[in-house]
């Protein structure tokens, strides 16, 4: 597995491609990357199958139209965050004009299998949004963890559909994975789920995150 990276402005947001042997590959929110992902596509040779959101806040899934318009690749998001493609999403804290794009695929909790060679699991995780998830490659060591932790913080929970409760009990199970655990997270630099326990437990013991158990 292969993993091409960017840090998108203006918000400092993760964009991913992870890519297999055959050059077939996924794409983790295109943000407004969207140029980017094309020209690597074509640079490279790859063959888009999949674009996957993380949740669908509107720096995430602005690039989701252009990807699928130029690559053919397919568009997959939680059902409980399908909604925030469309017109009825609620209010974000940024405010931005969403080119509309429809998902082709929805997704739960368990393993995904939208290219044969990689295996991913989707791990539902609430409290940034009702639909956020995480996802996981086991066999790599791999999680691009969308909004729910970062180096040193964690996603608000303050926003339309978000929930303190539910990012405590999300930010466990995450936090719960092996040390060495590589995280690309949605915004910021990457880090490990060693590094991120002792960020999680100095924000409980500063009553951030008051019901956290780790």
């Amino acid at each position: 597995m292969r993993i091409l990276d960017w840090r998108v402005p203006p918000y400092d947001n993760g964009t991913y491609i992870v890519i297999d042997d055959r050059r077939d590959a996924l794409v983790i929110d295109p943000a407004m990357g969207e140029r980017l992902v094309i020209d690597a596509a074509r640079e490279h040779g790859l063959r888009l199958v999949e674009i996957l959101n993380t949740h669908g806040h509107p720096d995430h899934i602005y690039g989701n139209a252009a990807v699928k318009e130029a690559t053919r690749a397919r568009l997959a998001i939680h059902r409980l965050d399908e909604y925030r493609l469309g017109p009825k999403r609620p209010p974000a804290s940024i405010s931005m004009s969403i080119p509309p794009c429809d998902a082709d695929d929805l997704f739960d909790e368990g393993a995904l299998s939208y290219v044969t060679d990689l295996s991913l699991t989707a791990l539902h995780t609430p409290g940034h949004t009702e639909g956020s998830t995480c996802f996981y490659f086991e066999r790599e060591g791999v999680l691009f963890s969308g909004d729910v932790i970062f180096k040193g913080a964690t996603g608000r929970w303050d926003l339309p559909g978000g929930d303190r409760d539910q990012m405590e009990r999300s930010l466990e199970r995450v936090i719960g994975l092996p040390a060495n655990t590589k995280v690309y997270p949605g915004h910021g630099a990457p880090t490990t789920i060693g590094a991120e326990r002792s960020s999680l437990r100095r924000m409980r013991d500063a009553g951030v995150l008051p019901g956290l158990r780790v």
